[in-house]
């Protein structure tokens, strides 16, 4: 939760504003940037467009938490993100206003509690970790730095374009783009804040977070110290099959996503309707002749014709005509086909002859697949067979009757010429729990461990709340800015 986020918001809205009065200003062949706003004309616009009310006080305390105190600026912020949720659905009346100071005085507050509790647990951070934050605080506000000089410098007329940094800058369009920039800090917060000022409080902001993030990490392992026994793994892993058993059997394709998963929780239990496969496909470059599809119309419109003309023993000359067109079509439609397919059917012809010669399947897909972005040929996949598969289309129709271990002719699915080997026939029910008790050992001892995080936590917040201090001044000064 940045100091200065909204500050920051300020000057793009101000941004957005001359980039708007820029584009709607007429094209008379003259040079954009003599077209360009300069801060001494449209100063007034901006500022009226997006700096908050004259008598604000962005560092007037709104709580205090032991030795934190957070500002107006802060909450203001927060208050900011849920005013604008509310302002598309609703008018915004004190009871709005009121509801989302309640919710921006909540999570200001839960931001905080790590801060606050390390303080009262005397936890620290070491010399070397404070040094490589401030460096990583350092970094990112050289970042915003830079880009702000760049734009206001482009903004402001100093320079035709937008320079990728403030190093390809003059001196003269630096000075340019500091003074607009002062000029507009000084609306927006006071006189005298300049843009060193915004920086090192970006800077501390930015620090802070990083500080926060720390501690939080340093608090958690305090918490989780003590492994789960056997009994809380037992009793972990019992609830978590029972969930999964109830979510698969309910919803399979969840399944997919989970069993496909790289981390996270291990899948305890398997639901009906799976198998895996391997798979040697070949797809044709580009896309088939729209001709071919134009064809397939008029072809059933053709049969359509016949068919009624024959029913009723009418027109025995259309009906040649008809046959002759049909067969021209078809031919058409083949040639077509045979200059998309040709090739890849040809090839997918070798590899199944490959099989057929006795050699793996895997060998074959090494052979014919294109290489994956991770440079792998093998192509193992998860299919569901008892329904709808979106992933992989009419796949999971094909594979129903292959039996394990046997593969599919040459065979042409979405688009593209297929072998399919199923590999395996997943078994419903749970998983055999000794294959994979280190993985449920690791998973348990993670999630109980986040458990006891957002107890702890929660309890924490708790006494934040009952022990912090509240200026509902500061709090009304903030709702008067909207209401005004």
């Amino acid at each position: 939760m940045k100091n200065t986020k909204r500050i920051l918001a300020l000057l793009t809205a101000i941004l957005l504003s001359l980039s708007l009065s820029a584009c709607l200003v007429p094209n008379d062949g003259e040079s954009a940037v003599a077209e360009k706003p300069v801060a001494s004309d449209n100063a007034g616009t901006a500022e009226d467009a997006a700096s908050p009310a004259a008598d604000f006080d962005g560092e007037a305390v709104a709580i205090e938490l032991g030795d934190i105190q957070i500002t107006a600026n802060e909450v203001a912020n927060v208050f900011d993100s849920y005013i604008s949720m509310f302002s598309y659905s609703s008018s915004i009346d004190r009871e709005v206003i009121d509801q989302c100071l309640t919710m921006a005085e909540d999570e200001a507050i839960r931001y905080y509690v790590p801060l606050w509790k390390a303080q009262e647990l005397g936890v620290t951070l070491d010399e070397e970790t404070e040094l490589e934050l401030s460096a990583k605080a350092h970094e990112e506000v050289e970042e915003e730095r830079n880009a702000l000089l760049c734009q206001f410098a482009y903004y402001y007329g100093a320079t035709e374009e937008i320079a990728d940094n403030a190093s390809e800058l003059t001196e003269e369009q630096i000075q340019v783009a500091t003074d607009a920039i002062n000029e507009q800090l000084a609306t927006m917060f006071r006189e005298g804040f300049v843009f060193e000022d915004y920086l090192a409080l970006e800077h501390d902001s930015i620090l802070e977070g990083y500080r926060i993030e720390k501690l939080t990490a340093l608090l958690q392992d305090r918490v989780a110290q003590d492994p789960p026994t056997a009994e809380e793994v037992d009793t972990w892993y019992t609830a978590t099959l029972e969930a999964q058993k109830a979510e698969y059997d309910e919803t399979p394709l969840n399944y997919y996503y989970d069993a496909n998963a790289s981390d996270g929780t291990p899948v305890l239990y398997t639901p009906d309707g799976f198998v895996r496969v391997q798979v040697i496909e070949l797809l044709p470059d580009g896309e088939p002749d729209e001709k071919i599809d134009e064809n397939e119309r008029k072809l059933k419109e053709l049969e359509a014709e016949y068919g009624t003309l024959a029913l009723n023993d009418k027109d025995p000359e259309r009906q040649a005509e008809i046959v002759a067109e049909y067969a021209a079509l078809k031919a058409e439609n083949a040639a077509l086909d045979d200059a998309f397919y040709g090739d890849v059917r040809a090839k997918i012809n070798e590899a199944y002859a490959a099989l057929q010669a006795g050699t793996s399947f895997e060998d074959v897909m090494n052979a014919y697949n294109r290489p994956a972005e991770d440079g792998s040929t093998v192509d193992e996949r998860l299919v569901y067979t008892k329904g709808a598969d979106p992933y992989n289309g009419e796949l999971g129709d094909f594979v129903k009757g292959l039996e394990p271990g046997a593969y599919s002719e040459p065979t042409l699915i979405d688009g593209a010429y297929v072998i399919v080997k199923v590999t395996e026939v997943l078994k419903e029910g749970p998983v055999d729990r000794a294959a994979i008790e280190e993985d449920v050992r690791i998973a348990a001892k993670t999630a109980l461990a986040e458990e006891a995080w957002e107890a702890q936590f929660d309890a924490w917040l708790t006494e934040a709340k009952e022990i912090a201090v509240f200026h509902r001044d500061t709090y009304e000064m903030i709702g008067d800015m909207y209401l005004s």
